[in-house]
């Protein structure tokens, strides 16, 4: 019969209690290192799809607003059909037969802040969202000395629309952020200035 000896003996209580708290930390070290790099890829996700709808609504607006005016047959036209703090409406004649009732001829943009979204409707039709979670919207109007033209309550009259030679553009969009304890919204904002090419 063989006797056992001291290194043949089991794990002792403490030494198994050791090993499990080390796994413990380890285990919890590597949940808040995996759930923080989440996060950021949550956030950073968010953020990228914010910025991505400014630049793409920042882009569409800038198209429709430089057409502003322009006539196929090289009539004048008076582009700038309203022109506010939050509202602008253009139109052109792209196929030159005189008046500005076809498709894509009429192009309004307006802000609904309750339902926090740029609105655009097109050839009188009622607006549609092109973009949502809109924070704010602004837009001001510059005539070609560089001086801007307002005060815009209750929108710009005839005579101050006919000197608008430059429209500038603020819009912010603001997500709420993935992480609720974090509390702040992401929000990207654009600005662009649009120079009128038919004036």
């Amino acid at each position: 019969m063989t006797a056992v000896g001291a290194d043949d003996r089991g794990a002792s209580l403490a030494e198994l209690l050791t090993s499990l708290l080390f796994l413990a930390i380890v285990s919890a070290i590597s949940y808040t290192f995996v759930r923080a790099a989440f996060m950021s890829a949550q956030r950073q996700a968010a953020k990228g799809e914010a910025q991505e709808v400014t630049l793409a609504t920042i882009d569409l607006l800038a198209r429709d607003v430089r057409m502003a005016g322009f006539s196929a047959a090289a009539a004048p036209l008076a582009g700038l059909r309203a022109a506010g703090s939050e509202y602008v409406e253009v139109v052109c004649d792209l196929n030159g037969d005189g008046d500005v009732a076809d498709s894509n001829e009429q192009i309004a943009y307006s802000y609904d802040a309750p339902a926090r979204q740029l609105m655009r409707a097109t050839g009188g039709s009622s607006p549609q969202p092109v973009a949502r979670n809109v924070s704010s919207v602004r837009f001001g109007y510059v005539d070609g000395n560089g001086t801007s033209i307002g005060p815009l309550v209750g929108g710009l009259s005839p005579e101050q629309r006919a000197r608008v030679r430059r429209v500038d553009v603020e819009l912010t969009v603001e997500l709420p952020n993935p992480e609720a304890a974090a509390g702040r919204a992401l929000t990207s904002t654009a600005t662009t200035s649009i120079q009128l090419r038919n004036r």
